[in-house]
């Protein structure tokens, strides 16, 4: 404020400079003038598209599937055919290896000590002791085939998409006031889901359309975008996160519109995705077991 009321030819001088600094950078570096740029009112502005060997490396677990960020910023990641679950540091390293016979696959944090882990050999979900791995039997689903995989969460609510039986079930929260609900049907094989912020919730499914919209209330199925197959949804601020395995791709789907964009390409075996507290996300591949660092919209 000092500066302007130094007099107007001090101001026109002043702005003069900017303008010439903002075009000095905006011919030096198209890549940082384009980020300032926004789009059309309700179109997400996202960056290029990165190969996956592009990004940085946050670890390396083998056969590394699904991913999990907790609230003290520490990372679990499963390993289905290798039966156990890791946790990892918030810089990467390992803090813990824990067995879990039963092929673990999603997770959800229910408690500072506690989350949610799908065991997809026995088609359950069971409460994971986050500090002895010990494992009590929470939800036995009965539906034949391959089992739960993936895992979601609202508020009271678990998110169980029953992979097998083609449903999305919710289960309240412990401590565990009633079982499982069947909210939507006829979904194909469905492996994850999350709140889609306004009532709605989105499931990834392994068959088309790959991301599935489902109002709980009517048990409606309407098709929120086209992918292959998709096997983890994270919804932030308007716009869903798609690892999508068919494609080899994490995609960014803005909901209000349906636009895709691909963000990520050449993930040999897109599986776990998950966003972490500074709003970039950890994107897993099982071929290589690389979990690496993507930017967002």
């Amino acid at each position: 404020m000092r500066m302007v009321t130094r007099g107007r030819l001090r101001a026109a001088a002043l702005l003069a400079l900017a303008g010439l600094a903002l075009a000095a950078i905006s011919c030096a570096s198209p890549r940082a003038a384009a980020a300032t740029r926004t789009g059309p009112p309700g179109q997400a502005v996202c960056p290029a598209p990165r190969t996956f060997s592009s990004l940085p490396l946050f670890a390396q677990v083998k056969k590394a599937d699904d991913v999990m960020v907790d609230s003290n910023g520490n990372v679990w990641v499963s390993n289905v055919g290798g039966h156990e679950v890791t946790e990892l540091s918030p810089a990467g390293t390992v803090i813990h290896v824990f067995a879990a016979p039963q092929n673990p696959e999603g997770m959800v944090q229910l408690s500072a000590s506690t989350m949610a882990l799908a065991n997809q050999k026995s088609n359950q979900v069971v409460v994971f002791d986050t500090t002895t791995g010990a494992s009590t039997l929470w939800v036995q689903l009965t539906s034949k085939g391959l089992g739960v995989d993936g895992l979601g969460i609202e508020a009271g609510m678990l998110l169980l998409p029953d992979a097998a039986g083609g449903n999305l079930d919710t289960v309240p929260v412990p401590p565990f006031s009633g079982g499982p609900v069947t909210v939507a049907t006829g979904l194909g094989r469905p492996v994850d889901a999350t709140p889609a912020g306004d009532g709605t919730l989105l499931v990834s499914v392994e068959n088309p359309p790959g991301l599935d919209r489902v109002n709980p209330m009517t048990g409606t199925v309407t098709p929120a975008a086209n992918f292959a197959s998709t096997d983890d949804v994270v919804v932030r601020n308007g716009i869903a996160y798609v690892a999508d395995n068919g494609g080899g791709t994490m995609s960014a789907v803005t909901l209000s519109s349906g636009t895709v964009n691909t963000l990520v390409t050449g993930v040999k075996a897109a599986q776990g995705l998950a966003m972490r507290a500074d709003g970039t996300f950890l994107v897993v591949d099982e071929s290589s077991g690389d979990i690496r660092v993507a930017t967002g919209c």
